[in-house]
């Protein structure tokens, strides 16, 4: 691409971007406006070229209307003839943009998935140590909801997909454990069953560290009857304080590994069990002690 101002062209001018767009929207559509503006092309070329309207055009351009799926912004950076590292570069925002405007993590790896006939091949080194610390730990808390190992193994390989398809992206960012956490957990979430707009999680009742130490009929029963009334309650928690008492309390982790996961400070997990003990507590019955030490 060449400096200077862009070329004098007939039809459409390029219109302003939408006041509502998000930064994460921005980040990738003014590079492609700027790709546009040095092309020299008109609206009208890029429409024959790729058998769109010329208002089609204009509102990707804009950010109007729906969020655009990625076919159709590759299919409009090929047209500019963007460079494959520029059209790499963007593809790893589009999908931070679409997490953004809360695009299903299903629908963002469909967007993409003919980028990666073959998914499993050339995958950063890198990625692949983070996957093999890591990917435990994620089947475990996507299982906690969605009562399926079957689907909990699928939730963790779309969610190590989506990270290749934005590692670079992961690794500028400030903390990558936080950054992978978001996103397995919106992945998860997206898929867990739902009740009064709380993730279901009654179920993981049956599945608790108090009841796996029970040791006679009549305390087993008992317990089951209580861990009912506190998952009724945990699932309400805010979804930090609901990830530290999952993982410290249903997973029995200690608190050192919940915090190299999640990429937070070991007090800041302990403040935030300290919260959600607080809140429970008011609420509910106090709240029982983990049976994991600290550190």
């Amino acid at each position: 691409m060449t400096g200077g101002p862009a070329p004098a062209r007939p039809g459409r001018k390029l219109g302003p971007i939408a006041e509502d767009a998000s930064p994460a929207h921005r980040a990738w559509l003014e590079p492609l406006r700027d790709a546009y503006q040095t092309s020299g092309m008109t609206f009208e070329q890029l429409g024959r070229s790729m058998g769109w309207s010329r208002s089609k055009i204009s509102e990707l351009l804009r950010a109007v209307g729906r969020y655009p799926r990625w076919e159709c912004l590759r299919a409009l950076l090929h047209a500019l003839a963007m460079p494959g590292t520029s059209v790499v570069a963007l593809r790893g925002l589009w999908v931070m943009a679409a997490l953004e405007v809360n695009k299903r993590t299903l629908w963002i790896k469909g967007c993409v998935a003919q980028d990666f006939p073959n998914p499993d091949s050339e995958r950063p080194v890198d990625l692949n140590a983070f996957q093999e610390l890591y990917k435990e730990t994620y089947f475990r808390y996507a299982n906690t909801f969605l009562r399926s190992p079957t689907d909990a193994e699928r939730a963790v390989a779309d969610v190590f997909f989506l990270l290749r398809v934005v590692w670079d992206v992961a690794l500028a960012s400030a903390n990558s454990e936080q950054f992978a956490w978001r996103v397995l957990r919106e992945t998860v979430m997206e898929r867990a069953p739902h009740r009064d707009g709380y993730p279901a999680l009654v179920e993981a009742a049956f599945d608790s560290i108090a009841l796996r130490q029970a040791c006679d009929g009549d305390t087993e029963l008992h317990q089951v009857e209580e861990s009912m009334d506190l998952f009724r309650e945990v699932r309400r928690l805010p979804p930090d304080q609901l990830d530290v008492v999952v993982l410290l309390y249903l997973r029995g982790m200690r608190d050192v590994d919940v915090a190299r996961v999640l990429g937070l400070s070991i007090g800041l997990v302990r403040s935030t069990e300290r919260h959600a003990r607080r809140s429970l507590n008011d609420t509910l019955f106090p709240f029982p002690n983990r049976s994991t030490p600290e550190g």
